[in-house]
């Protein structure tokens, strides 16, 4: 499982981001990878968007129907690029998860793994009901608050004060989140937060959807659905 700080460098080359993404890829298809999985898209299901799909990694694993509308988003163009050359069949586009450029109940299914603890928290959940056809599902993985508080730990003993004030700051974020279902950024618009389950909860129950679980095993799960209209 991801850690808060288990992403590729902001200043990233383009060998470096295809590098972690085709490593992110080779999990995805390897059922026996430590950090595998994968969300369970309905049989049925003819249009499918992963929220923060780097370089479609997960979308190319599931091996969706070759009639499903398979689309991803992205910030990083990089990976988009990669995943272009890996997979013509997805449609790729650069954007991030508070403002999808999709209409309104464009998809059968949701997915983001490892992505909305990099977003704001609500918007991501009103976006993601938005786009959802009535009926149709979410699949996240998130962060637990574990995570923060280890690079916490980690940046107070080994006296990296840099990293020690992030984790403050995703720790207080993580807070806001789950008493207020507010979010401060860092570095312009940027979002980063761990998840409590009474605060995801909240916050994918007020953007409209239900039937929201919590799973927290090896992974840290979280399923919804929007209802029928």
């Amino acid at each position: 499982m991801q850690s808060p700080n288990d992403r590729p460098p902001s200043a990233a080359t383009s060998d470096s981001v295809s590098e972690y993404h085709l490593a992110e890829l080779r999990i995805a298809q390897d059922p026996a990878a430590a950090g595998h999985i994968l969300p369970p898209i309905p049989a049925d299901a003819n249009a499918v968007l992963d929220i923060g799909c780097g370089a479609g990694q997960s979308l190319i694993a599931c091996k969706l129907r070759d009639d499903v509308l398979a689309c991803g988003v992205d910030p990083e163009l990089a990976a988009l690029a990669l995943g272009k050359r890996l997979n013509g069949h997805i449609q790729f586009a650069a954007a991030r998860g508070e403002r999808l450029p999709f209409a309104d109940e464009t998809f059968d299914f949701v997915l983001s793994r490892v992505a909305m603890p990099y977003m704001h928290v609500p918007a991501a959940a009103r976006e993601i009901a938005r786009v959802l056809k009535p009926h149709g599902g979410v699949w996240l993985t998130l962060h637990p608050v574990s995570g923060a508080f280890k690079s916490l730990w980690h940046g107070l003993t080994s006296v990296d004060l840099r990293r020690a004030r992030f984790a403050l700051y995703v720790l207080a974020n993580t807070l806001l989140l789950h008493v207020f279902g507010r979010q401060i950024a860092h570095a312009g618009d940027r979002y980063e937060s761990a998840q409590t389950s009474g605060g995801i909860k909240r916050a994918l129950r007020a953007a409209g959807l239900v039937d929201v679980a919590v799973s927290r095993g090896r992974f840290y799960v979280v399923t919804a659905r929007k209802p029928g209209g």
